[in-house]
């Protein structure tokens, strides 16, 4: 911060706390140069809450000026009407630098108020609530349970999103609620990515990707005080079968719920290989390939060597269940295509030797890869995949020799195991 110079000039009015608009105060500028408020804002972020992270530069930049010049009234009396052409580090005693200090560490940088931001979903059902700190996974009707508690419940309707009862717009149905708790709608979403990349992991592979043409509709809707609503993309690919979630999956629920926030760099990583898997989710088959890749570099690449790095993570993680060679195979299509060889998979020479070798689609072996290695990795093989909802209707076909037993084919880890 200077009084004078080059950077970025902000002009404000100077008020104490309490003191309503219009009644009276000092009009004040200060300059920011910007590449000291960039690396302060670079601290912060590093230094403080975790929600920070989610946020761009210029975002915390925002909150960071937006804060001086509302607490500038504590510096009147050593920066106002003084003229100086340093710095105001060099300018202020140490009694205002503490004041200043003691605001901001009390300001709602550090101390955020955590806002509820609700998701309709649609091809997911709910039979067992799902409440923790960060999120909550709920069915419609138990939503004025999980609402802040300055928000009156009677404005609440739960079976309909908008899920407010003066809401005289387009109304639709959910399935179920995603509920996220955080301070700004950035990290919510960074969340939700996380959250569904992870429910993405409980169909059978085989109906993952299939999807049918089912309505879809998406949106949000931000509880805190009042209400914030807009319409959107849907948050799920339409799939073919609802993914229903039961008690059994409360254990893996718990795990993710206790990462989403961790500070750990590896923990982290986790997190960002779950949004990859969730960004793959709605993608074609060599669109999705790529994404997929980039969900294996964020637990196991390194800067240097990346390649071997991705086959030594996933060999020491599932061990045997994978050959090798095979492992290597698909790992070096996966290098052609990052590392621009083809802009395509399809592009890439490599892919008609792996189909030409193992019969088998290497992107159905990789999507088989990182959802084996997210199960173990992130949640310790507490994920389990669900039951089949077509199992009696296959068994029959079986019976009758018209299905084979073993639907998998030549894939390199067996989709039932």
């Amino acid at each position: 911060m200077f009084s004078s110079g080059d950077g970025f000039p902000s002009s404000f009015m100077v008020r104490r706390p309490g003191q309503p608009f219009g009644f009276g105060g000092f009009g004040a500028e200060v300059i920011f140069r910007r590449k000291e408020l960039i690396r302060t804002a670079l601290f912060v972020r590093k230094e403080g809450p975790a929600y920070l992270r989610y946020m761009a530069i210029n975002d915390i930049w925002s909150m960071l000026t937006d804060f001086i010049t509302n607490s500038y009234w504590c510096l009147l009396g050593e920066a106002f009407g003084v003229p100086f052409n340093h710095s105001y580090a060099d300018q202020l005693s140490d009694g205002a630098k503490t004041q200043l200090a003691e605001l901001i560490a009390a300001s709602p940088i550090f101390n955020p108020v955590e806002e509820l931001t609700v998701y309709p979903l649609v091809p997911i059902r709910v039979a067992a609530d799902f409440d923790s700190d960060p999120f909550f996974l709920i069915a419609p009707g138990s939503l004025r349970d999980g609402i802040p508690p300055d928000i009156d419940p009677s404005r609440i309707v739960p079976g309909q999103f908008p899920p407010t009862a003066n809401w005289e717009g387009r109304r639709e149905a959910p399935n179920s609620w995603l509920g996220v708790r955080s301070p700004v709608l950035q990290a919510s979403r960074k969340m939700k990515a996380a959250i569904l990349g992870a429910l993405g992991l409980t169909p059978l592979p085989r109906y993952r990707y299939m999807f049918s043409g089912r309505a879809m509709f998406g949106g949000r809707c931000t509880l805190s005080g009042g209400c914030a609503i807009s319409f959107g993309e849907p948050h799920t690919p339409p799939a073919m079968d609802d993914i229903c979630i039961t008690a059994v999956d409360h254990e893996w629920l718990e795990i993710l719920a206790s990462k989403l926030l961790a500070p750990e760099r590896v923990v982290r990583r986790q997190i960002h290989a779950l949004e990859y898997f969730y960004r793959a989710w709605f993608l074609d088959p060599p669109d999705r390939f790529p994404v997929l890749c980039m969900a294996l570099d964020a637990v196991f690449g390194e800067a240097n060597h990346a390649t071997q790095a991705v086959v030594d993570g996933v060999r020491n993680l599932i061990g045997e269940q994978v050959p090798d060679q095979r492992l290597r195979a698909l790992m070096d299509l996966r290098a052609a295509v990052i590392h621009g060889g083809a802009p395509d998979v399809y592009d890439s020479r490599k892919y008609a030797r792996y189909y030409d070798a193992y019969d088998a689609d290497p992107i159905r072996d990789l999507e088989l890869v990182v959802a084996r290695c997210l199960r173990k990795l992130v949640f310790r093989d507490t994920l389990k995949v669900h039951s089949d909802p077509h199992a009696e209707v296959i068994e029959a076909a079986q019976a009758r020799g018209r299905f084979p037993k073993k639907l998998s084919g030549h894939t390199i880890i067996d989709e039932e195991d």
